[in-house]
């Protein structure tokens, strides 16, 4: 067949078994898939019943299939306590079955009815930023220990499941919604208190234990009874550090409790053909969401890309869920399907943006997608959300680019994500303990993480993120960003992937603290990191981002402490290609760095880069450290980028990268490879940028 030249608007194309595609060799970690859907999230008790045949019908035409329902519906279920009102959810139910969707239905245990709060205001939570218990009124406002909302939340979960548990048309279940949405994961009620004194119990036996955990010796907190162990309300300077990532523990634990506790009312219920998942966010941090996704049987997420910097960080989120089930494809149960209502601004969305976001998600693994909501709602909170309808119930922009996506995928094979060659390690306890004292304000374990994604993503290297503890082989390189906390099994998993051949590289403030969040009183980094590394930190610094040092203001027009940093590194290493002005002359490539350095010491490392500026110019910057068959890399400071070229050759991750030959230049575009049922590639092309693109397409 001749070349054709394919137009379109933000999909860019789909092309099958391109002839120069390189193919990674790694094995295809995805099951089989029946097919992509396409779902909404519908809530009949905003419309009236009229309506609702009137929707379906809608719906359907736009190629949806599945309708996520319930989830904010208590009130309506139980409108009195112990008497369900049922009849207009059949119905629903029928009129939907009768459409050819299915559905999926979600326990409302997000929204408490008033009659519940009334009852038992002790329900609500008590917020540790301001110590003041939480108004009815929103959603989010309970605490998951209090006697009374266990109860209630057991006897509506208990009834929905007996009266649709093996529905015909329910083909799976939703826990509750958004565990910790508005900053509600922590709670101090007198609940949580005493929960948290018996949690605190049973994981260190004896007080003597505890304090000795804790260092509680600081500042005269010895505790001689668990009764006297706080939660960290609000005081005249910080909580113990300790104290406060056990409480985040215990917190985050507390909803793994409270949604598992769901799971065994269910599970019995409604069998084992139906699923049973939960929404997870993004950019969200409060919980361990690989312990929450442990007892699911896959993940879902929301995917509000205004709530991100761009499909860069859309990308990284998406590849994030991937993870969290050792490569299970995940659903997206909420998709931006427009402008929302909680940014800053709420910008618009312009044409195409909605069909871009979808295939990404599917690209990065989604199996289904479901769009956020039905139709752009006249009540409540959340009235400037758009949905695939309008307010008026006619179709939006949103319902067009859903009904444009159902029909790409019916064009085109049934698709699924291989395995990486590449993964990012990333860790939720890493993540609060540098959180909890970050020592340089704009310091953020997140951005590290991101910043090693990024130029990853740019040159279009498949990517997967794993927790610490994940089965390294096969990956030809692998990331940990920031390892805070000591874990000697972890690192052990570490030495014997590096020995077999693997590839390592850790970033800056690795291995300082116990897993007690107290300081390792052995050389940095500790619990033998340094010998697997080679290198031993002999400094850190702390790079404030303005001129001033200070307490005063950067503007203030006087003398400041002269603290003699620097701020750039020599990548020394580096293998320069003769292209340019200073590498012409075979100079070493420059790198400006920001807001975290590290003086290095190395044992048996073999020096990277170099400081080239401040009082500890020519020091090391960064190592590689030759073990087994593999190698080990130390990256001290925060770099731009923060994979140096060094590195970067070093890791060979030239084999890796898309042939971008025949792509247009200046444009956002990305790059990933999928598979077909029988292992061909297929390479997705996605247009981010503002305009239309066009290029010259091979085809068998």
């Amino acid at each position: 067949m001749l070349p054709k030249c394919t137009k379109s608007g933000k999909i860019l194309s789909i092309r099958y078994s391109i002839a120069a595609h390189r193919k990674l060799g790694t094995a295809l970690s995805i099951q089989p898939l029946a097919r992509h859907l396409l779902g909404v999230a519908y809530y009949p008790e905003h419309w009236h019943e009229s309506r609702w045949a009137e929707d379906a019908k809608l719906l359907r035409e736009a190629g949806i299939s599945v309708v996520r329902m319930m989830e904010f519906a208590w009130d309506k279920l139980e409108p009195a306590e112990g008497q369900f009102n049922f009849d207009w959810m059949d119905r629903a139910l029928e009129i939907f079955q009768a459409a050819g969707i299915q559905a999926i239905l979600c326990t409302p245990t997000p929204t408490p009815p008033a009659w519940l709060v009334a009852a038992h205001p002790d329900i609500l939570r008590v917020d540790e930023r301001t110590g003041l218990r939480d108004s009815f009124g929103s959603r989010r406002s309970v605490t998951c220990h209090a006697p009374a909302y266990l109860e209630a939340s057991d006897r509506i979960v208990t009834a929905i499941a007996d009266r649709w548990g093996k529905h015909p048309n329910v083909i799976g279940w939703q826990i509750d919604n958004e565990f910790g949405c508005h900053n509600s994961t922590q709670d101090i009620s007198d609940h949580a208190r005493r929960a948290f004194q018996a949690w605190c119990k049973a994981k260190y036996g004896t007080l003597e234990a505890l304090n000795a955990a804790w260092g509680t010796q600081f500042w005269s907190a010895t505790y001689t009874d668990w009764a006297q162990i706080p939660v960290p309300a609000p005081t005249t300077a910080a909580h113990n550090p300790s104290l406060l990532l056990d409480f985040r523990r215990f917190s985050s634990q507390s909803w793994v409790a409270f949604q598992r506790r769901q799971i065994e009312i269910l599970r019995p219920r409604i069998g084992a053909e139906r699923f049973i998942t939960h929404n997870f966010m993004l950019k969200f941090f409060d919980l361990d969401y690989y312990a929450l996704a442990a007892a699911l049987d896959f993940v879902g997420y929301d995917n509000y890309l205004h709530g991100m910097s761009g499909p860069m960080e859309a990308a990284f989120n998406l590849d994030l869920m991937r993870g969290m089930k050792a490569g299970r494809p995940f659903w997206i149960m909420e998709q931006q399907p427009g402008s929302v209502n909680w940014t800053p601004y709420n910008p618009p969305v312009p044409p195409g943006q909605v069909r871009a976001w979808t295939h990404q998600a599917i690209a990065h693994g989604a199996e289904a997608v479901l769009y956020f909501r039905d139709r752009a709602v006249n009540i409540g909170q959340e009235q400037y959300h758009a949905g695939l309808l309008k307010h008026d119930g006619t179709p939006d922009r949103g319902w067009h680019e859903a009904k444009a996506v159902s029909e790409d995928l019916a064009k085109y094979p049934l698709l699924k994500r291989g395995k990486a060659p590449v993964a990012i390690l990333f860790d939720y306890e890493d993540l609060w303990t540098l959180r909890l004292d970050p020592h340089n304000a704009a310091f953020s374990y997140y951005e590290v993480a991101l910043d090693l994604y990024r130029p990853l993503w740019e040159k279009h290297i498949p990517v997967d993120i794993l927790p610490r503890n994940a089965d390294l082989s096969g990956y030809a390189a692998v990331f940990v960003p920031s390892p805070a906390l000591i874990n000697e099994a972890h690192l052990a998993n570490w030495r014997a992937y590096v020995e077999q051949g693997g590839k390592l590289v850790v970033t800056f403030r690795a291995f300082f603290k116990t897993p007690s969040n107290t300081w390792t009183d052995q050389p940095m980094p500790g619990g033998g990191l340094a010998e697997l590394l080679g290198v031993t930190v002999d400094e850190f610094l702390s790079i404030p981002p303005v001129p001033s040092v200070g307490w005063r203001a950067p503007d203030t027009p006087s003398a400041d402490w002269d603290d003699d940093r620097g701020a750039h590194v020599s990548d020394v290493a580096a293998k320069t290609s003769g292209i340019g002005f200073t590498e012409g002359f075979g100079m070493a490539p420059k790198l400006r760095y920001r807001l975290w350095a590290e003086v290095l010491k190395p044992t048996t490392a073999e020096v990277l880069m170099r400081y080239t500026d401040g009082y500890y110019k020519d020091a090391p910057a960064a190592t590689m450290n030759k073990v087994g068959q593999g190698a080990a890399f130390y990256i001290g400071c925060w770099s731009e980028p923060l994979i140096p070229r060094s590195i970067w050759q070093a890791l060979d991750l030239a084999r890796f990268e898309a042939d971008t030959k025949d792509l247009p230049r200046g444009q956002t575009l990305e790059l990933i490879t999928l598979h077909d049922a029988e292992g061909k590639p297929v390479q997705v092309r996605i247009n981010h940028s503002k305009r239309t693109v066009t290029f010259v397409e091979q085809a068998e």
